[in-house]
């Protein structure tokens, strides 16, 4: 209830000071469109005298804020176009919108020197812990977003193998589900397997929009943690791309993109991809061992100088997203029908640890998934802008664990087992998982008078999960009868921009609603199904705020009281490895970020430095974390009561005439268990430990370096060597158990390097990536090592009109 007033006050303090600057601080605001009045993303756009600089965005659309009414001189300049210059004037009230269009320019443009702000800075001015990743550099090399997004300051993704596996992520203190996903504002839970950010190539992606601890309303998710949004190319344009990477493990990565726009607005969007890869890597030490006859029956550990290979994990993907609409229509900007189809096959080699080790078992998925999206600006009224999409998805999931035959990590056959099955021993399994999942989003903005700007946000998502064994042993019965999870997200949001775009300030309220229908199972006289149902409803919110109080220092602070639901695969389990809990409860956590931008300043015309801080603070009730609690490696999600603590984290990036980058972070955590007194009523004997399973200190460093003109004129050589260390942590909690024999993620530090080459056409790109230079022996989690040494070699081609 305080929260609620707290927001209810300031709100009205933002709607008094809208009414009574109303007549100060006006507002030019304009479209800029190219001879086919199509909008131009990008423009530099420049007002005089009052020096401010702003970039058109995906619409061709941009404001020049807080201005003092009079005349001023509008300049708009853009590669491959001819300046244009202009006179408007400013008065007070509101000021009808300016059109600029510009013309394609034949001859060699007159270098024109304007200092701007990036994408990147604009969307760091909004007060949000939040930091904007360009890929123009690397979509050539053959990384993955994972490794990508790993490397940048508080950011930690955890891997359980190679190509394809199992991925988890931690934002400042926040992990695993907790953190949500987005392709262009849309949640990408219900996609499936295929179409994730851990297969996705990254040549689709534009830019990657990173939200820690708190996130914005028209993002419209539960979020708790954070969220990482995928932006892709917005440009309507056509445009078509290829490229075919290969490697090691027999890796294999091919991807085509494309758009094609009709003159009558009729545009046809497609990207498709595919993924093979063997994963044979070399893996030895604790787990992976052998018994038989010659050694005794007694286990001996394969080593580094005589490793195992895995033998059970080649994984293969191919997903083709289509759309057909239209594109800058008066009645819409942007409207699309789309069909994303998928298949995933890949061997299971082990379960959460590598005790075990599985000869035949197979995991595969198909997803298909149809889907309408809307975007309009300036929707019947100006200043009224809208978004909306709705999508159907059914995801089936088949576990195959039928054969009667045993192995060991030699990859040969020690035995068998008569009643069948590799998974526990326990019977022959063919379980296939089909989940029904709807999702609706609607996403709307108003431009008020002063700079303010509404914004509301809804979402919806529910799914219905069922599943079938033929042999349906007794632990799966649970799975075979119909589950459900649905939620219900509400935004709310008023945001502003004051002081001639010094400050940014953005306050929300957030509702969230979730429904639960979880079985379980229980023996009387035979085995009996129990149903559990649970409705929870929450309200949260917060602001975020940010002031720029010389050119080169931003200051910004966010807070947030929020809540988690948990998704379909922690409520419902997944019928294999991760156990139902029909006692499940949401997470909610109380987060707070304070930080500085410091950057640009005076170190010469050609030299740049930007150093970010952000120190955060959070409080967690009921976090949900992943436990094993079988040794065949089951585990379900478990509610922790009351986790806390602080952490802090720096980025510092140099750079040299846009060619040389160095950037240097580390981010240290403070995560503890902090309930006193359990639910027995007795001292909690973990109070005060660190956070089991979770890195506390990490840092990275990078270098790149560009150079034209190399071996032919016209060409470009882009180079880079990354570092990432993680100091070890404990598995379990650090109160529990011997010292001297807990288990434990070691220490690492792993060194990447890679090199590309582009030719003058600037069509075809040639690219070669090696990771883990040194070949160390790494762990994300527990005895599930990942790769070594490993090469790739990618090709790009690309052609635009």
């Amino acid at each position: 209830m305080n929260l609620k007033l707290l927001l209810l006050i300031f709100i009205v303090h933002l709607s008094a000071y809208s009414a009574f600057s109303q007549v100060f601080l006006p507002t030019l605001r304009g479209t800029v469109v190219n001879e086919l009045n199509q909008p131009l993303k990008d423009v530099v756009l420049y007002l005089n005298p009052s020096s401010q600089v702003v970039f058109s965005d995906d619409h061709g659309d941009f404001s020049f804020n807080g201005l003092e009414p009079g005349d001023y001189q509008l300049s708009a300049t853009m590669l491959g176009y001819s300046p244009s210059t202009r006179s408007v004037t400013v008065v007070s009230g509101r000021n009808e919108p300016v059109r600029l269009q510009l013309h394609e320019s034949d001859g060699q443009l007159e270098e024109v020197v304007i200092t701007g702000e990036s994408e990147s800075t604009i969307i760091e001015k909004r007060g949000f812990s939040v930091s904007a990743i360009e890929t123009q550099k690397i979509k050539a090399q053959s990384l993955e977003l994972n490794n990508v997004l790993g490397r940048s300051a508080g950011i930690r993704v955890r891997k359980s193998g190679g190509t394809g596996s199992d991925f988890s992520y931690s934002l400042d203190g926040m992990s695993g589900n907790a953190i949500r996903f987005f392709i262009d504002g849309i949640p990408m839970d219900y996609f499936g397997s295929s179409y994730s950010i851990n297969n996705m190539p990254i040549a689709l992606i534009d830019r990657v929009d990173v939200y820690k601890g708190v996130v914005p309303v028209e993002l419209g998710s539960d979020a708790l943690g954070g969220a990482i949004n995928l932006v892709t190319n917005q440009d309507i344009s056509n445009y078509a791309s290829a490229s075919y990477s290969f490697g090691s493990f027999n890796t294999h990565q091919a991807a085509l993109h494309g758009q094609w726009r009709f003159g009558s607005g009729l545009t046809t969007r497609m990207s498709t991809f595919y993924t093979y890869s063997d994963n044979n890597y070399k893996v030895w030490g604790k787990g992976v061992h052998y018994a038989d006859a010659s050694t005794g029956y007694k286990a001996v550990e394969f080593t580094e100088e005589n490793p195992a290979e895995r033998f059970n994990d080649d994984f293969q993907t191919a997903s083709v997203k289509f759309d057909v609409g239209f594109t800058n229509k008066k009645w819409a900007d942007q409207l699309f029908v789309s069909l994303l189809a998928s298949d995933q096959k890949r061997g299971v080699q082990t379960g959460q640890t590598m005790a075990y080790v599985y000869g035949e078992m197979r995991n595969n998925e198909t997803v298909l998934m149809p889907s309408l999206s809307y975007q309009k600006k300036d929707l019947g009224v100006d200043g009224l802008d809208v978004t909306a999409f709705a999508a159907y998805s059914i995801t089936e999931g088949t576990l195959v664990d039928t054969t009667t035959a045993r192995y060991d990590w030699r990859g040969i056959r020690i035995g068998t087992n008569i009643s069948g099955g590799e998974m526990g021993r326990n019977g022959k399994s063919q379980y296939t998982q089909t989940d029904q999942s709807q999702i609706y989003r609607f996403n709307g903005t108003y431009r008020l008078p002063s700079d303010f700007q509404l914004g509301l946000n809804y979402l919806y998502t529910s799914t219905r999960r069922t599943g079938e064994d033929p042999f349906s042993p007794v632990y799966r019965i649970p799975y075979l009868e119909p589950q459900n999870v649905g939620s219900h997200f509400t935004g709310l949001s008023l945001e502003t921009v004051k002081f001639g775009d010094r400050l940014h300030a953005n306050v929300f309220l957030k509702h969230y609603a979730y429904n639960s229908s979880i079985n379980d199972v229980v023996y009387t006289t035979e085995y009996e199904v129990i149903n559990y149902q649970n409705k929870v409803s929450n309200w949260g919110g917060g602001l975020a705020v940010s002031y720029q109080v010389f050119p080169t220092l931003l200051l910004k602070t966010s807070v947030e009281q929020a809540t988690r639901m948990p998704n379909p695969t922690e409520a419902l389990g997944d019928g294999v490895t991760i156990v139902n809990n029909p006692l499940i409860k949401p997470e909610q956590s109380f987060n707070t970020n304070i930080g500085a931008v410091l950057g640009r300043y005076g170190l010469g015309s050609n030299h740049g430095v930007k150093v970010a801080l952000n120190t955060f603070y959070r409080d967690v009730k009921d976090q949900l974390l992943f436990t094993i609690i079988s040794g065949q490696g089951e585990g379900l999600y478990q509610n922790i009561n009351k986790v806390s603590g602080t952490g802090a984290e720096i980025d510092v990036i140099y750079d040299y005439d846009q060619k040389l980058k160095v950037n240097l972070n580390g981010t240290y955590l403070d995560l503890r268990n902090n309930l006193k007194i359990d639910e027995n009523g007795r001292n909690n004997i973990l109070f005060g430990d660190r956070l089991r399973n979770t890195p506390y200190f990490m840092a990275n460093a990078g270098l790149e370096y560009s150079m034209g003109d190399v071996f032919q004129k016209g060409s470009n050589l882009f180079t880079y060597l990354n570092s990432a260390y993680v100091h070890r942590f404990f598995l379990g909690w650090p109160s529990l158990g011997n010292q001297d024999n807990k288990n434990f993620i070691p220490s690492q530090l792993v060194f990447d390097a890679g090199i590309g080459y582009t030719f003058p056409s600037q069509k075809l790109i040639l690219a070669l990536d090696v990771s883990n230079i040194f070949n160390e022996q790494v762990f994300d989690n527990y005895l599930l090592q990942k790769p070594g040494i490993a090469f790739f070699f990618k090709i790009n081609y690309q052609i635009t009109q």
